[in-house]
């Protein structure tokens, strides 16, 4: 009797030590699933620190290198302007608070941009190009304006060949020039307003392209000026020179153009009232150097 009792204790120990057995192992399997799912959420925070710290590396290695780029900039005008004999003027020289402003000590005049459009500027070259005066005052590099001029040039020397092959000598003398003594030479160049006027569109284009809105605008009347000079159309009629060498050994000039006629007397050499690429149509003895006056 006594040995069935404790085989039955010791088995109600065993299922009671299995049971307990059976419980602390699901718990542990419970908290090493906790451990697991922290592992892998700790896993998957490092991955994305690691992601955005490689992001940020890449950014940071950007902006040095920009940074680096602009101290290579800046390092380089500073070593031109430590060449620059005004130098130290110019560090020292703050703009004024009221403009315009003309301060003795500056190296600067200084003005507000739109009083460019109150000056009369010679704007263009001869063939095209912008003046060096124009270059400084619209802020531009060599570089910028030398391919500018390139294509100013190219324009405009498609309206002088179109021009010297409209031009022709006559012996139609202008009124004011027939009635007058002495040998008389009278040039005159045919209109052609469609292909001037898309020459001069191409050109004005180009400079607005080059230069922007804001430039042209600031000049528009000098640049008016200077295409007028440049282009010279004629839509209605043809454009008219006559001169004539008096016996004292000056000229006078008749010149009819846009409908009108102006007059122009007293002087002694006849070229730059003639555009240089039709002088080789001058006659040789009005190139010839006048008689001096006896006159004092």
């Amino acid at each position: 009797m006594k040995r069935i009792l404790l085989i039955t204790a010791a088995l109600l120990v065993g299922g009671l030590v299995l049971r307990r057995a059976g419980i602390e192992a699901i718990r542990l399997r419970g908290e090493s699933a906790q451990l697991q799912d922290q592992v892998l959420a700790a896993s998957n925070r490092l991955a994305g620190a690691q992601f955005d710290a490689e992001s940020r590396r890449q950014d940071i290695a950007s902006k040095t290198a920009d940074s680096d780029s602009i101290l290579s900039e800046l390092a380089a005008v500073g070593r031109r302007r430590s060449q620059d004999p005004l130098s130290a003027e110019h560090a020292l020289t703050q703009p004024p608070k009221d403009l315009p402003a003309w301060i003795p000590g500056s190296p600067y005049i200084w003005l507000e941009k739109p009083l460019l459009k109150r000056l009369s500027l010679d704007v263009f070259q001869p063939d095209g190009s912008l003046t060096p005066t124009a270059v400084e005052v619209l802020g531009l590099e060599a570089a910028e304006a030398g391919k500018l001029g390139e294509s100013l040039k190219r324009i405009l020397a498609q309206q002088i060949h179109q021009e010297t092959s409209r031009a022709r000598v006559v012996q139609e003398h202008l009124p004011e020039i027939a009635r007058e003594k002495g040998p008389k030479f009278t040039l005159r160049i045919d209109p052609v307003q469609e292909t001037s006027n898309g020459l001069r569109n191409e050109f004005e284009a180009t400079l607005a392209e080059e230069l922007g809105a804001q430039r042209v605008g600031l000049l528009k009347d000098s640049i008016e000026r200077g295409l007028s000079g440049l282009f010279r159309n004629q839509p209605n009629e043809a454009w008219t020179l006559s001169f004539v060498l008096l016996p004292d050994g000056v000229f006078s000039q008749a010149e009819q153009r846009d409908g009108g006629t102006s007059i122009r007397i007293g002087f002694r050499d006849i070229r730059p009232s003639v555009p240089e690429h039709l002088h080789h149509l001058i006659p040789p003895e009005f190139l010839e150097k006048p008689p001096e006056s006896a006159e004092p």
